[in-house]
């Protein structure tokens, strides 16, 4: 696989970004310059700050303030947050005297049975370790819905209740996979005609794809998300599965024992460990065809939410990719990106062993007598004995991630952007 290639040139491309402004490519209401003479900045969502005289850091004349609306993950390290994380900037930046940062809730973001009074202010510089503020510097005004919080430091916020007070409802942390239906039915599997197959010139065999063909699927369940890392360990613990190759990600030294990354994708595990797990866990691996259907539908999608591009910034929650966030995000991250059942992350994020070997002939060849194939498992065996990948990953770029996008690696291959999700017939 040419990953690594394709990595360096986005990690290259994402620092270029951060280094030109990625407020640019945000979603925010516009920076606001503030001298030692203060005054109050508004940003969205009704969030405000409050800069006093003379509170800028030593030797700083001017500061721009910017609150960007970030998309909120299931749960924090410690808290079911009830608004959105709100990244306010300059961040790591320490000011004179302190900040008020006002943050505006809704009772009707509540989770059941839980009290307004429990309601607490949340502060981090990373956004995925966040801490509580101390009780002295919030106050909680109850009539109009808002924290006021004292900081001299900015970084993200959020509101929210303790995270022991919530009720888990992300099956995926307790390591139960929820499964989506996938009915029986036709479809068109393949990749539109014309579509490179990826050998070159001088390699023989098809160079673009002749079209798509009908095939037949029985019913069938699929995760409806990535096998996490809480998962996996299930069955590690249980002694079948062995341990993922690394036990890092990009930006996380502890990432697969953490329990803050526990609801993010296993990764760093090869085919034949994916395989184990499924079988563990009373599943298969899908075939390509199955994990075609889940991701497309019945017809010809782009994309699993449709045909239109995927949007470039990190305001979006409709595809990991291009390495907008500089790493895997949670299996459960992505509402605007599911596929026509409800499947996330088909795009992006990881991409995903299946159980088809890799042959170019058998996936870009149009049948000519219109036979409709029914349950097709693939090729018997692969050219390169490589099995086939699906879906793109975080640092895939816009081709990469389409319903129609094909990888290939060894059984035996692990990377930190290689993951996978299982299926199970129904009635089993």
């Amino acid at each position: 696989m040419s990953v690594l290639k394709k990595i360096c040139t986005l990690l290259l491309f994402a620092l270029l970004l951060s280094s030109c402004g990625v407020e640019d490519y945000l979603y925010k209401k516009t920076g606001q310059d503030f001298d030692n003479k203060g005054g109050v900045y508004k940003g969205v969502d009704g969030v405000t700050v409050h800069i006093e005289e003379n509170s800028l850091p030593e030797g700083v004349d001017v500061v721009t303030i910017t609150a960007y609306s970030l998309d909120t993950p299931a749960f924090t390290n410690v808290s079911k947050p009830v608004t959105n994380i709100y990244s306010i900037s300059p961040a790591a930046v320490q000011f004179k005297k302190n900040l008020t940062v006002v943050i505006p809730y809704k009772e009707t973001d509540f989770p059941n049975l839980l009290d307004e009074l429990d309601l607490k202010p949340y502060f981090s510089m990373d956004r995925q370790t966040f801490e509580v503020f101390d009780k002295d510097s919030y106050e909680l005004d109850v009539e109009n819905n808002l924290f006021k919080i004292s900081t001299n430091f900015l970084g993200n916020f959020h509101i929210g209740f303790p995270k022991d007070m919530v009720k888990q409802e992300d099956a995926n942390q307790a390591g139960i996979a929820e499964m989506v239906l996938i009915p029986g039915g036709e479809f068109e599997y393949g990749a539109p005609e014309g579509t490179p197959t990826g050998l070159t010139e001088e390699e023989e065999g098809m160079k673009q794809s002749e079209g798509t063909n009908t095939v037949y699927l029985s019913s069938y369940y699929i995760d409806k998300y990535e096998v996490s890392n809480s998962q996996y360990k299930l069955c590690q613990d249980a002694g079948v599965c062995t341990e993922p190759d690394d036990l890092t990600s990009i930006m996380y030294q502890n990432y697969y024992n953490n329990p803050t990354y526990a609801g993010f994708p296993v990764i760093w595990v090869s085919y034949n460990q994916a395989d184990t797990f499924c079988q563990w866990a009373g599943k298969k691996l899908p075939t390509e065809a199955q994990w075609e259907k889940a991701a497309r539908g019945t017809k010809m999608r782009t994309y699993p939410w449709g045909d239109k591009e995927p949007g470039d910034n990190i305001e979006t929650t409709q595809v990991n990719y291009t390495a907008l966030f500089g790493d895997v995000t949670s299996v459960m991250w992505g509402d605007e990106g599911v596929s026509p059942y409800g499947v996330y992350n088909m795009a992006g994020n990881v991409a995903e062993w299946t159980n088809t070997w890799y042959n170019i002939d058998s996936y870009y060849h149009k049948r000519t007598d219109g036979a409709v194939l029914e349950d097709p498992i693939g090729p018997s065996d692969s050219p390169t004995q490589e099995k086939v990948i699906r879906g793109g990953s975080w640092v895939s770029l816009d081709d990469e991630i389409t319903t129609y996008s094909r990888d290939k690696a060894f059984p035996n291959y692990r990377y930190y952007n290689l993951g996978f999700r299982c299926v199970q017939s129904v009635g089993q």
